[in-house]
Formats: C-alpha cells, sequence, structure tokens
C-alpha cells in the first residue's frame, strides 16, 4: 500500500511537471516570436472573465484591447486559453487584414457542428472558402438597392401594423420597448425572409417570435456552446456545439420547406428571399450541383438571414431609443425632420427616408457607441502562392497558418483619439459639415471588406423604418424604471441588453 501511495504521488508530481512545462511554452509563444503579449493566467489564458460568465466574448476582447501599457501598441498577443491569438489596433494593420491582403484571411476563425447544425454550418457567415465566395456571389444580389427596394413595400405593411399596435396603448404608457422593438423586426423578417405573416405585433404568443427569440437566448447551455464556437472551434463537432438548437432548426426548417413548396406550386413571386432561393435550387438541379439542392443548404441561408436581421436592427433601434429617451432636443430634432418629411402622410417613401440627413446621423452613431456585433475575427492562412502573411512593418514575423486575429470594433469606436467625448451621444459627429474630421477608418459596425456585413443596406433602412413608425406620433421619455446606462448580457453572442429597457411612451 506504501509503495502504491508513493507511484500514486510520484504520477501526480509527474503530470504536474509535463503540465507545468507545456503551460510554459504554451505561454511564452508570442514572446518567442518577439510579439509583446498580455500575461495569461493559469488554465484561462486571457478569458478568464469570459469563462466565469464575467463578460461576454466581444467585452472581453474590448476589455484586452484597453489593456494598461499597450495604449500604443499597434498589435498584442493574447490566449484564449491555450491558444495564441492578436488582437489587432492599428489600423493601418486592420486595412491590411480586411482588405488589402483579403486573400489570407478569408475564413472566419469561428466553427459549429456541421452534423448537429448544419443550418449553422453551412449558411453565409459561418462558411468556409471557397464555398464562400460562390455562395456570396449567388446571394449577394438579394442586397442590392433595387432588390430592397422591391421589397420595400412588405416592410411598409410591417411599419403600419407597428403603428396600429402603438395606437391601441393609452395616451402615455410605459413600453417595454426592447421587446417592441424585437417582435417588429420579427414580422419584418418573417415576411421579406420567409414570405409568411408573423403577426407578433399582434400575437403575444407568436410561434415565429418565440422561436425567433429562442435562438439568441442567454443561459449556460448556449454560454457554453458559444465558448467552444468562438475559442475552441477545432472541438465544435466532439462538443456537439452549435448556433442553432434542434428545436429551433426544425422550425425553420419546416417553415422554409412549406413556403418553398406553395410557392413552386403556385409560381407566385413576392421579389424576397424566398425567390432567391428558388432560383439557387433550380439553379442547382439543371447543373446537378447536389450541395445546393440539398434542403439544409437553401434553408440555411434563410436562418442566417433572420438571425442577422432580427437581433441587430431590433437592438439597434432599442439602443437609439434609450438614447433619445435621456437627449431629448436630439429627440425633438430628429421628430422634427420626420414631421418634415412625411407630415401626415401614411405611405413613407422609399427614396425620401433614404434621403433624411439627420436621421441617418442619429443611426449612425447609435452604431458607433453600441456595434450591435463588437469585434471582428479572421483566421489566417496561406494561399496558393505560398507566401506568408508578415506582420511587417511593426514585426518582422511570418504569422503562422490557423492564427486567430481580432479586431474590437466597440474599443475603437469608443477610443477618444478618433472620437472626443466618447461616451457622449452626439449625431453632429456624422453632419456633413463634420464629414472632413471623421476618421472613417475608426467606423466599421457592418465590418470592412470584402466579407463585411451583407445585408448592411436592408437592416439600416429597416432600423429607419421602425424608428420613423415610432416617432412620428409619439415622445419616448425615460421613466422610473428606466436606467441610466444599459448593462450587456453577458454569455450573449452580440451586444444587446441583459435587461428589458422600460421607456414611457408619450403620444403627440
Amino acid at each position: 500500500t506504501a509503495n502504491m501511495s508513493t507511484e500514486f504521488l510520484l504520477l501526480i508530481a509527474t503530470l504536474a511537471i509535463i503540465f507545468y512545462i507545456w503551460q510554459r511554452r504554451t505561454y511564452t509563444y508570442w514572446q518567442r516570436l518577439g510579439i509583446k503579449s498580455i500575461t495569461p493566467t493559469l488554465i484561462f489564458g486571457n478569458t478568464r472573465k469570459f469563462l466565469t460568465a464575467q463578460v461576454s466574448f466581444f467585452d472581453q476582447i474590448h476589455v484586452l484591447h484597453n489593456t494598461p501599457g499597450f495604449e500604443k501598441e499597434p498589435l498584442m498577443g493574447i490566449y484564449l486559453l491555450h491558444r495564441p491569438a492578436l488582437i489587432i489596433k492599428d489600423l493601418e494593420l486592420i486595412k491590411t487584414v480586411m482588405i488589402k491582403k483579403f486573400n489570407y484571411f478569408t475564413n472566419r476563425a469561428l466553427q459549429t457542428d456541421p452534423h448537429r447544425d448544419p443550418l449553422g454550418y453551412n449558411n453565409l457567415f459561418f462558411v468556409r472558402n471557397p464555398e464562400w465566395k460562390d455562395l456570396r456571389n449567388k446571394i449577394s444580389p438579394v442586397f442590392t438597392s433595387g432588390k430592397i427596394k422591391q421589397m420595400y413595400p412588405l416592410m411598409v405593411e410591417i411599419g403600419h401594423d407597428l403603428e396600429t399596435y402603438l395606437d391601441k396603448l393609452p395616451e402615455v404608457s410605459t413600453l417595454a420597448i426592447k421587446n417592441v422593438c424585437a417582435r417588429f423586426t420579427t414580422d419584418l423578417i418573417a415576411t421579406i425572409a420567409f414570405g409568411v405573416k408573423a403577426n407578433s405585433l399582434r400575437d403575444t404568443d407568436s410561434e415565429f417570435f418565440t422561436y425567433n427569440k429562442a435562438i439568441f437566448d442567454v443561459n449556460w447551455s448556449r454560454g457554453i456552446d458559444f465558448a467552444i464556437i468562438f475559442m475552441l472551434p477545432a472541438l465544435a463537432s466532439l462538443a456537439r456545439a452549435k448556433v442553432f438548437s434542434k428545436k429551433t432548426s426544425d422550425f425553420i426548417r419546416r417553415s422554409i420547406t412549406y413556403v418553398l413548396e406553395e410557392r413552386e406550386k403556385s409560381g407566385l413571386l413576392r421579389r424576397d428571399l424566398v425567390d432567391t432561393l428558388l432560383a439557387l435550387k433550380r439553379e442547382a438541379a439543371s447543373q446537378a450541383d447536389n450541395k445546393a439542392n440539398q434542403l439544409d443548404y437553401l434553408v440555411a441561408q434563410a436562418a442566417i438571414f433572420q438571425t442577422a436581421g432580427f437581433e441587430t436592427s431590433s437592438s439597434t433601434m432599442t439602443m437609439t431609443l434609450f438614447e433619445l429617451s435621456h437627449n431629448i432636443e436630439i429627440q425633438e430634432r430628429l421628430r422634427a425632420e420626420i414631421q418634415d418629411y412625411f407630415g401626415d402622410e401614411k405611405h413613407i417613401d422609399y427614396e425620401r427616408i433614404q434621403e433624411m440627413p439627420y436621421l441617418s446621423q442619429v443611426v449612425n452613431e447609435t452604431l458607433r457607441k453600441y456595434p450591435i456585433v463588437g469585434y471582428a475575427e479572421r483566421e489566417c492562412a496561406q494561399p496558393s502562392s505560398g507566401e506568408r502573411f508578415t506582420l511587417a512593418p511593426h514585426y518582422d514575423v511570418e504569422l503562422p497558418t490557423g492564427t486567430p486575429v481580432y479586431i474590437s470594433t466597440i474599443a475603437i469606436q469608443r477610443d477618444e483619439r478618433y472620437w472626443p467625448e466618447p461616451e457622449k451621444f452626439d449625431p453632429e459627429r456624422f453632419a456633413a459639415e463634420n464629414r472632413h474630421s471623421l476618421n472613417q477608418d475608426a467606423y466599421m459596425p457592418f465590418g470592412i471588406g470584402p466579407r463585411n456585413c451583407i445585408g448592411m443596406r436592408l437592416g439600416l433602412l429597416q432600423t429607419k423604418l421602425g424608428l420613423v413608425h415610432l416617432l412620428r406620433n409619439h415622445r419616448v421619455r425615460a421613466c422610473e424604471k428606466t436606467k441610466k446606462t444599459i448593462e450587456f448580457a453577458a454569455m450573449a453572442a452580440v451586444l444587446i441588453p441583459k435587461d428589458e429597457v422600460f421607456l414611457k411612451l408619450e403620444r403627440v
């Protein structure tokens, strides 16, 4: 027994030494390359706050970006658990990675389980090159100005539904504004992506809204999935990490299958995403393209359209209204512009809403202060030319293939070097007369480069449309339930309020 105890202790000691040596070698990776890095903690690396659910992943990158002592550094080495990664801070280097040398950084540093989450794996956001390039070329026509203009009448119908909903409220009411904005964007996405009426503004128990909301539910199970997808993508299949749960996937699959079948039978053209998916299906069939002909491949595009359109626009609307409730002069100026452009007209004209300068300034400032996707990431790859990407002129170092690179959008857009008084909500930053002083490279709420947000135009339009319909006959005010600042969900994948946002709504 004594011998067994001694052997056990020796085994433990040996394993501890091996672990120590491995950790030490792992956590001196950037040091050996001569790149300045943030000191990691044992096991967690530089992501302890995220892994203990204190902050979201984008906020963890934000905190690391602002680490004292690194203010003048163009980039910094970090460790996601044991995985070496880079945070890039220099704006020129960011442009190099995202645009000039994009051929080295075509893929995202994310992965989901292809077998248990085909809707996550196959959609435009996650899919890897060369499939990404082919898919983007096929999907991008949906998001041209001309195509969006064709879909606009469908969007206006939902705007009228929002006004009808608001008109039924008392003259003065306390409103869960986050919920209302989420229902508006749910109904809008349902009609232009799925060709269905979700009716979530009318029906509090709308099935479409329930499943839409479930995608962004914040809980430990979802938090673990996102931690693996963000930081240990190589383990995504082993850990069964997924963006869309089976329940949500089944609902989306069922919905889009029904619509595709009905549309094929009727031959109806609505100029929406479903028309594009049907065109993809026909093209794939004629070319014997088995992948594109698979139902899940088509459904995956509708799924990401739904996901991206729902949370980004509803949160941007929520944050805008929150800021307007605390900045009454800005709100009144915006309301005056809405009255000047539309007055009592029922129809909100497509061209005129695009021309509203102050509305654009307000939305742009919201996206500066609250970029919904708070960071951008890419994975370094070696293109067919064989030349490796170097960190010149900052370091004479070749970046190894597979290295994740992160850019903290929120940190850059709140950096006082580029944005004086960054915590102040000031739409005048984006006024035409101030455009010359704007550093456009420090503004990237939709990402930059070939892999930026494909739905940017549509997202901006639905946000503006919702704000116009909401504010032309109402004012928003802070009430006793309104907080001074918004706290964001720690286990969420994007920048979303942790709690409901309550505002007082006054009919004018």
